[in-house]
């Protein structure tokens, strides 16, 4: 039942764009439960337990998603409208989020031994993401977004792993220690399935070292387009809006605003022959093409507006500075 209505309260957060009602679907999401449960289990060389208990997981995990998908669908919601913000935070996971998950499962486990400190566990439901990114991949899977579903599904994988060892490091400080280190089949046991849980971290951090360097390349990247940008416009005023760089995909979206002369609201003729003189010189295209390479998708999107500076009360008028030079003595 809990799930089941995190789940609800979830999907319905991540539509809506409302970071509060996700918070609150964290509050009510009972997985933490059985997740610190695996690494007690493994602990104490329950082996059949902890399996069970990851089996768990895995299909309340596979739940969480067709329920997503299913609430999405049953509601008919538009595939033509723009993804929310909120699901899309879902599908770029890092290695910060990596972080997150560990310090989280360390708090989630200590409060569970020390019942004094219990008013601290909803904090670390908080701090970790466990049914948002489960609803975000069934909404991206009914949007037709395979690709950025399994993102989402990557952040939930980084998270399950990180508590279920984290919690067993905290285990083993505070009770479990004479438990995993005597002689015996519980200790094969526990080395045995923190071998397995420790591989599954591997994979999981190979694919988040692969998308936090694709991340810190987009950024990169995208900086040095708006530079180039810039000195390719120098002197003309141009206001960058939007630029986005995917570096997986190959593809390149920019946003721009260009400001005319004063004297093009007296002229009749194409936007190209409005322009000034100094963007036709050399091409964006050319500059984009310098700065990314062959091969990129551009999509250049540019909308253009007339810059004057009007000194009220008198005739002198001429061309608005750049837009990132204004001041207020200007």
């Amino acid at each position: 039942m809990l799930l089941t209505l995190s789940v609800v309260i979830a999907t319905m957060g991540l539509l809506r764009n409302s970071g509060a009602v996700v918070i609150a679907a964290m509050l009510v999401a009972p997985l933490m439960t059985p997740i610190l449960g695996v690494a007690a289990a493994m602990v104490m060389g329950w082996l059949k337990r902890a399996v069970a208990l990851a089996l768990t997981v895995c299909l309340a995990a596979c739940a969480c998603v067709l329920m997503a998908w299913f609430m999405v669908y049953v509601a008919d919601v538009p595939r033509g409208i723009l993804i929310p913000d909120q699901v899309l935070a879902r599908t770029d996971p890092g290695t910060e989020d990596l972080i997150v998950a560990l310090a989280a499962g360390v708090a989630g486990a200590y409060v569970q031994i020390n019942k004094s400190e219990l008013s601290l566990l909803p904090g670390a439901a908080i701090g970790v993401s466990l049914v948002p990114p489960l609803s975000a991949a069934g909404i991206l899977l009914y949007f037709g977004e395979p690709a950025e579903a399994y993102e989402a599904g990557l952040l939930f994988a980084t998270n399950l792993g990180a508590i279920i060892l984290s919690a067993c490091a905290v285990y083993l400080v505070y009770a479990a220690r004479s438990v995993v280190f005597s002689k015996g089949k519980r200790k094969l046991n526990f080395t045995a399935s923190v071998f397995v849980a420790l591989a599954f971290l591997v994979v999981v951090v190979l694919q988040l070292g692969k998308s936090t360097y694709n991340r810190y390349l987009e950024t990169r990247t995208e900086a040095q387009v708006a530079e180039a940008i810039r000195e390719w416009a120098d002197p003309i005023s141009v206001e960058i809006i939007r630029i986005d760089v995917n570096a997986q995909r190959k593809q390149t979206e920019v946003w721009l605003i260009v400001d005319l002369p004063v004297e093009a609201q007296f002229k009749v003729s194409s936007i190209a022959a409005l322009l000034p003189e100094r963007l036709r010189e050399t091409s964006l295209v050319d500059v984009l093409q310098e700065e990314l390479g062959p091969g990129y998708l551009a999509i250049i999107r540019y909308q253009t507006r007339i810059g004057a500076q009007v000194i009220l009360g008198t005739d002198n008028v001429k061309q608005a500075p750049d837009v990132t030079d204004v001041t207020e003595d200007e």
